[in-house]
């Protein structure tokens, strides 16, 4: 589809992220906004008072004037929202995580080609700053080849509403772990060959989601990567740490400078590396330019049915307690 395209978010929860970045994309409008909430739906029309306001889904995909969807709902419901999307023909996004299995990812895949619609995932953190001087440091073989990539994202804290309901949510390797999966996948550029990972609960008020998850994939090249979600690290764990054949670095938060120490022509070199911002705006400017035909697809989702399959993997591994092969 060629020249403006438009679109309905549908969830306004973190909708709104997507709602603001649409409407300040040149090639994308902002045409409606969904929620089964009327206190969410009213916020909507109050911050976007010229969309369209729809209160189902049915509603929402029924408008001829639509011509893409944003899927901003909870992770069990984007696989049976985003194939009724594309059967009634409109491009769809989904937040991540894609989807919950494999066999939902292949659905939706089979959905897509089947109406010629785009599909996408909203991994705006491949434009994270710390992700990108990371990913320059590792693509200049600053390192060298790579032993080992750590990636976590730990804090204090009792995350609640749908997120602490394991059949809503899935578990933190479909929530942020989505995110640092598919950083790990782009840094490691090789198939991941197995799995194994464990998990805790808090001894207080545990939710069917786990409170802590550790989980490492070993690749076929031989390097290993462990990523860590958490939320009772009353200490942080670093945001980064990634060990190579000539040095390491380290990152120890979102927006913190990356610390490079190697060894170069015999002797040691430490140095830090400013971020630079990030730029979530890019991952819909990419939709807007392929629609318009400028540009390849930057997401898509052939390449996140790898970070589904690890994420499946782990909850086996946890089950089993067993290394599970890929």
């Amino acid at each position: 589809m060629r020249g403006e395209t438009r679109w309905v978010v549908v969830g306004y929860g973190m909708g709104w992220h997507h709602a603001r970045y649409i409407e300040r994309t040149p090639g994308l409008v902002l045409h409606g906004i969904c929620d089964v909430s009327p206190e969410r739906l009213a916020k909507a029309k109050a911050e976007h008072p010229d969309v369209k306001a729809f209160t189902s889904f049915d509603e929402a995909i029924a408008d001829p004037d639509a011509h893409g969807i944003a899927v901003v709902t909870p992770h069990n419901t984007h696989a049976p929202l985003a194939i009724q999307a594309m059967n009634a023909g409109k491009h769809v996004i989904t937040d991540k995580a894609m989807c919950l299995t494999v066999a939902e990812g292949e659905a939706m895949i089979g959905a897509r080609d089947a109406n010629r619609v785009l599909l996408s995932v909203f991994h705006n953190r491949r434009w994270d700053g710390d992700f990108l001087a990371v990913r320059k440091i590792v693509a200049d073989y600053e390192l060298g080849d790579l032993y080992h990539i750590q990636s976590c994202v730990t804090d204090w804290g009792k995350p609640g509403g749908w997120r602490a309901d394991r059949s809503a949510m899935g578990g933190w390797m479909f929530d942020w772990g989505a995110h640092t999966l598919d950083q790990i996948l782009l840094l490691a550029r090789s198939r991941p060959v197995s799995v194994y990972a464990f998990s805790h609960y808090r001894f207080d008020e545990p939710s069917s989601v786990e409170d802590y998850i550790n989980c490492t994939i070993t690749f076929e090249n031989g390097l290993t990567a462990t990523t860590v979600v958490g939320y009772v690290n009353m200490l942080s764990m670093p945001r980064w740490y990634v060990i190579g054949r000539f040095g390491a670095l380290e990152c120890a938060g979102f927006d913190t400078p990356v610390r490079v120490s190697k060894l170069w022509n015999g002797a040691r070199q430490d140095r830090e590396v400013a971020l630079a911002p990030s730029d979530w705006a890019a991952y819909y400017s990419n939709i807007a330019d392929v629609l318009a035909g400028r540009s390849d697809l930057a997401v898509t989702p052939e390449q996140v049915l790898p970070q589904i399959a690890i994420a499946e993997a782990a909850y086996r591994s946890i089950e089993t307690q067993q290394v599970v092969r890929l």
